[in-house]
């Protein structure tokens, strides 16, 4: 389940974007995150940012796992959506249409409302 899904706005003409949420898996099982689809990005993918020699850096986030009953949070500077060449103009106030593959097949689908900050915490 997503919860709190939101893409940080970028500038007129970006070539990328990134987006944020909470995944709970509410299920008995472990579920695992086998990658990301979007119809308005031509390239999203999964990433976490790592501080190499003093040098944040993004790296492929390689395999995701959440427990039952667990959360997973894609969050800045941590675990993100790096959503590559958008396939139209998104400005805050638009939403972003993203689903989580599942390796088990299954996807999760969530609008992300496009936003100049993040929103305020629960």
């Amino acid at each position: 389940m997503i919860e709190s899904p939101w893409v940080r706005a970028a500038p007129p003409g970006a070539t990328s974007l990134a987006g944020y949420l909470v995944l709970r898996n509410p299920c008995e099982a472990a579920v695992e995150v086998a990658g990301v689809e979007s119809k308005d990005f031509g390239m999203p993918m999964i990433h976490r940012t790592v501080v190499e020699d003093g040098v944040s850096r993004m790296r492929s986030a390689g395999k995701l796992v959440v427990a039952p009953g667990d959360v997973l949070r894609f969050e800045p500077g941590g675990l993100h959506l790096m959503l590559m060449r958008p396939l139209r103009p998104l400005a805050g106030g638009d939403v972003a249409r993203i689903r989580l593959v599942l390796a088990d097949g299954r996807r999760v689908f969530a609008e992300f409302p496009v936003r100049r900050e993040a929103p305020a915490a629960p």
